[in-house]
């Protein structure tokens, strides 16, 4: 796994969610998805095996997930759903 070209992203955003700053509130992004998330306002919902990246409604207005990556660290219960 390389991981020298990804940023650390806060699933609930820290400034404006208020999240929490720890492993389970994070994924790795590559830059220009960290940036696109942050533009365009898309969601991240993380499962137990598979992150999934809602769009937000002027790029899908049926906003369906899209399968991202797949997880690498356990999710605390309340974010496995």
């Amino acid at each position: 796994q390389n991981i020298g070209y990804v940023e650390a992203h806060h699933i609930d955003w820290w400034e404006r969610d208020a999240g929490p700053t720890d492993l389970a509130n994070g994924v790795l992004l590559c830059s220009f998805c960290h940036h696109m998330i942050h533009r365009d306002g898309w969601q991240i919902r993380p499962g137990p095996t598979e992150v999934w990246f809602i769009p937000p409604p002027h790029i899908d207005p049926a906003q369906v997930p899209r399968l991202g990556g797949r997880t690498s660290f356990e999710l605390r219960e309340d974010r496995a759903a």
